[in-house]
């Protein structure tokens, strides 16, 4: 059975015993949302580790260089990137899988 309800600007019409399937829909709204909440977040996480490391990198360049000890803080700096730059790697990764679709 149809119940006719007054829209604002149409008339709407719904199954009268449909909360179900309406609840389902909504939690499946939900869930997407979440995926998307998550992977955007998995993004931005990463750019911020990204920028975060590169600027503690450039700084143990540039105190390297004030200090004229570049053989020592080269390769430290060298290292801290690229260790930061596997952490935000899988930083991210882990993030994105909480955003992965259900099979």
């Amino acid at each position: 059975m149809l119940v006719a309800r007054k829209s604002l600007s149409h008339d709407l019409f719904m199954p009268n015993n449909d909360n179900a399937e309406l609840a389902e829909l909504l939690r499946a709204n939900i869930e997407a949302s979440n995926r998307t909440t998550h992977a955007v977040r998995a993004i931005v996480r990463f750019v911020f580790l990204q920028l975060t490391i590169t600027t503690v990198s450039a700084l143990l360049v540039a105190v390297g260089s004030a200090l004229n000890l570049n053989q020592v803080f080269v390769p430290i700096s060298s290292l801290t990137w690229i260790a930061g730059s596997l952490f935000a790697g899988i930083t991210a990764r882990r993030d994105l899988k909480a955003s992965a679709i259900p099979k």
